[in-house]
C-alpha cells in the first residue's frame, strides 16, 4: 500500500484480468456553455454533452476500460487520481510526464486495474487547466469486504467554482501588476450542482451510515461539520485508518475521507450540515471569503430543525492526519535517504507568480519523462537527461525515502504524489513562523503506525516530513494540487528504478500514435536528443533568485 508497496504485482496479470469484471465506459470530452453555480456562465468541460460528470463506481478487482474521445480543440488526458498503475505508467494521464495526451478529434483507451486497491479516488483532467474548468468526478472502488459495518453509504463531494475559465483569469492577471489583480472569490458546488440548491441528506433513525466526503476543489479548502452527530474517520485517500472521532473535517484540494455516522434514535428533528469554503491567500470579505453553506439532514419531511449553538473552530477536533493511525499498523519506515524540497516563489513583472521545489519551475519537456526513462539506457539513472525543468530525482529500488518539504511561503499548499502514498511522520513551524514567533503549525510527530495518504496540506510557514518505500520502477509526479501552484511550476518528478521500467514497461502502439500525431518525439533526453545534448529545449524558468 505505501508508495510502490505492491511489488508482487510487477505486471498487469492477464489471468487476473480475465477473472475480473470488465467495466467499460465511453466518454466524449467537450464543453457546455452553462451556469453551474447560479452566478457565472461559461464553457464548462463536460462528458457526453452533460454536466456534472457522473461518478464512476467499480468493485475491487474490476478492470475499468475508459474509452475517451477528445472533442475539445486542445489536447486532453485523463488521470485516475490514486491508482497505482503497476508498470502501466502510460495510463496515469499526466501529460508530457507519462504520455503525450490525446489530440483533438482522437480517441484513446485507458485500462485501469483495481486488483490491489479500493476506496475513495477521483478522476480528472491533467492537461493545463482542465481540472479547474470542470473535468473532475469521484471514482469509487468498492471493497469486496466492508472495512466496518454500516447500513448504507452516501457520497458528498465539494468543488470550488470560478467566475470564468482559468485561462481567462490568467489572461486578465497577465495585464495587471500584482497589486492590482482583484481577489478571486469562488463559489461552491455540492455533488456537481449549485451548493444553494443541493439535495437534502436523508437519514433514517438508528441507521449507521458511511459518508464518502471528497474535496474536488482546485484552489480552496473545505471544512465540513455535522452538528449534533458524531463522526468517525475510517479512511483517508483510500487508505483505511483506525477510527478517529472528530468534530469536523478540514480538506485541502484533492483530499478524501470516509466517515461513519450513526443516526439518532428518532425522527423528531431535522439537522443541518455546515460547509465552509476558504483559502488563506485570498483576502477575507464578508459573504465572499470565507463562504458558508449548509444542507439539510432530513429525518422526516417538515420535522422541526434542531437548533445547536455555534462552536469555535479552534476548540474542535479536526481530522489532522498527523494524529491518525493506519489500520493495517504498517510501522514507521526507517530512512535510507532524505530529499529536501523547498517551496520557492518568484513574481515577474506581469504579476503571475511562479513556484518551484528547487531552483527552477517545473515545465514540460519535449519528450514525455517516461519515454526518456525507457529510451536512455544506463543514462536514465542520471537526472541530467531529464533537464532542469523536470526537477527530477532518481530513486533506487528498495530504498526508503524521506521527503522534507519546507514551506516558507504565505500560502498553504496541497501536495499530491501520483501512483502511491506516503507516511505523514512530522510537522512543525518554519521560517517566518519561527522568526516572528507566529504559531501556524505546532511541532508534532506521528504515532508508531503513521497514516498514509496521497494528498497532504503543508501549511504556510511550516515544514512536513513524508516517507515512502520504493518497491517498483515508475515515473511519479509530485505536485501542488492547488491550481495556481501546480500550473505555475510547483512540481517535481520521481524516476524510480529506471532499469526496471526498461525491463517491464511496454508502451502500447496507440499511446505512441498519440505522440506522433502531435509531432512529439518518443525517445531521447528532455530535448529529444542523445546523451546530454539539450539543444532545442526551452530555457528553464529560474525561481530561486536569492
Amino acid at each position: 500500500m505505501i508508495f510502490l508497496i505492491w511489488g508482487l504485482f510487477l505486471l498487469l496479470n492477464s489471468s487476473s484480468i480475465g477473472c475480473a469484471e470488465r467495466v467499460e465506459l465511453f466518454w466524449d470530452i467537450g464543453t457546455l456553455n452553462i451556469s453551474r453555480d447560479g452566478y457565472n456562465t461559461w464553457d464548462s468541460i463536460c462528458v457526453n454533452n452533460a454536466v456534472p460528470i457522473p461518478p464512476v463506481h467499480v468493485t475491487q478487482g474490476d478492470v475499468l476500460v475508459l474509452n475517451v474521445r477528445n472533442s475539445l480543440d486542445v489536447p486532453t488526458a485523463v488521470h485516475a487520481h490514486g491508482i497505482y498503475h503497476n508498470y502501466t505508467d502510460y495510463y496515469d494521464g499526466a501529460e508530457m510526464v507519462t504520455e503525450c495526451g490525446i489530440p483533438p478529434g482522437e480517441n484513446f483507451t485507458y485500462v485501469i486495474d483495481t486488483t490491489t486497491q479500493a476506496g475513495d479516488l477521483w478522476i480528472h483532467g491533467h492537461v493545463h487547466s482542465q481540472l479547474t474548468d470542470g473535468f473532475r468526478t469521484p471514482f469509487i472502488i468498492h471493497e469486496k469486504v466492508k472495512p466496518t459495518t454500516y447500513d448504507e453509504e452516501k457520497l458528498l463531494y465539494f468543488e470550488d467554482w470560478n467566475e470564468r475559465t482559468f485561462n481567462d483569469m490568467v489572461a486578465i492577471d497577465a495585464k495587471l501588476k500584482l497589486a492590482d489583480i482583484p481577489p478571486l472569490y469562488r463559489t461552491m458546488l455540492i455533488n456537481g450542482v449549485n451548493a444553494n440548491t443541493s439535495k437534502s441528506l436523508h437519514f433514517e433513525p438508528r441507521k449507521r451510515y458511511r459518508l464518502r466526503i471528497m474535496s474536488l476543489s482546485t484552489s480552496s479548502w473545505i471544512k465540513f461539520r455535522m452538528p449534533g452527530h458524531t463522526m468517525h474517520v475510517i479512511s483517508k485517500d483510500g487508505v483505511e485508518a483506525e477510527p478517529m472521532e472528530v468534530d469536523g473535517l478540514d480538506l485541502g484540494p484533492g483530499q478524501r475521507v470516509s466517515i461513519i455516522v450513526t443516526a439518532h434514535d428518532t425522527a423528531e428533528f431535522n439537522y443541518m450540515y455546515n460547509v465552509t469554503l476558504y483559502a488563506n491567500f485570498i483576502p477575507q470579505y464578508p459573504g465572499l471569503m470565507p463562504r458558508y453553506y449548509s444542507g439539510l439532514i432530513e429525518y422526516q419531511k417538515n420535522a422541526p430543525l434542531k437548533t445547536i449553538p455555534a462552536e469555535d473552530d479552534a476548540q474542535l477536533v479536526w481530522n489532522d492526519v498527523i494524529n491518525m493511525q493506519a489500520r493495517d499498523r504498517m510501522p514507521l519506515l526507517s530512512v535510507d535517504r532524505q530529499i529536501v524540497l523547498s517551496i520557492k516563489q518568484f513574481t515577474p513583472d506581469h504579476g503571475i507568480p511562479y513556484y518551484s521545489f528547487g531552483d527552477y519551475a517545473f515545465n514540460h519537456s519535449l519528450v514525455p519523462i517516461l519515454f526518456t526513462a525507457l529510451s536512455m539506457g544506463e543514462l536514465a539513472s542520471n537526472s541530467s537527461v531529464y533537464g532542469p525543468q523536470a526537477q527530477a530525482h532518481i530513486l533506487q529500488y528498495g530504498e526508503s525515502i524521506e521527503l522534507l518539504v519546507y514551506n516558507d511561503n504565505s500560502k498553504d499548499h496541497s501536495l499530491h504524489l501520483h501512483r502511491g502514498e506516503y507516511q505523514v511522520v512530522e510537522v512543525g513551524p518554519y521560517g517566518d513562523a519561527i522568526a516572528n514567533n507566529r504559531t501556524v503549525v505546532e511541532f508534532q510527530k506521528s504515532g508508531p503506525s503513521p497514516m498514509r495518504c496521497d494528498v497532504v496540506t503543508v501549511r504556510s510557514y511550516s515544514y512536513i516530513k513524508l516517507r515512502f518505500h520504493v518497491n517498483r520502477g515508475m515515473v511519479a509526479l509530485f505536485h501542488c494540487h492547488m491550481m495556481h501552484g501546480g500550473y505555475f511550476g510547483l512540481a517535481a518528478t520521481f524516476i524510480a528504478a529506471p532499469e526496471l521500467l526498461q525491463k517491464y514497461v511496454k508502451v502500447p502502439e496507440e499511446a505512441i500514435r498519440m505522440c506522433k500525431l502531435q509531432g512529439i518525439k518518443t525517445s531521447g533526453n528532455a530535448a529529444g536528443n542523445q546523451g546530454f545534448d539539450m539543444t532545442g529545449l526551452p530555457p528553464p524558468i529560474l525561481v530561486n533568485r536569492k
